[in-house]
């Protein structure tokens, strides 16, 4: 059987939140990065959807310029 004294169990009480602060900081930390992983994520998928919509505009443009361009080669043929 074991015995704690006064002290003893003081001390033991300390070291685990000790441990538990130190724990749960590094959690905290994590979860920050996490976070901030996200938020770019998230950043770059609108960045994403903003490319495929100007794409989407410049091909337009291009099939246009395309045809004008197919039509005067026809003509100089």
């Amino acid at each position: 059987m074991v015995h704690f004294t006064g002290m003893s169990f003081k001390s033991f009480v300390d070291a685990y939140k000790s441990t538990y602060l130190l724990q749960h900081q590094e959690i905290k930390d994590e979860l920050q990065k996490i976070g901030a992983g996200l938020e770019k994520m998230e950043e770059a998928l609108h960045c994403i959807s903003e490319m495929k919509n100007e794409l989407a505009e410049k091909e337009k443009v291009l099939a246009a310029e395309t045809a004008k361009t197919d039509y005067a080669q026809h003509q100089v043929s």
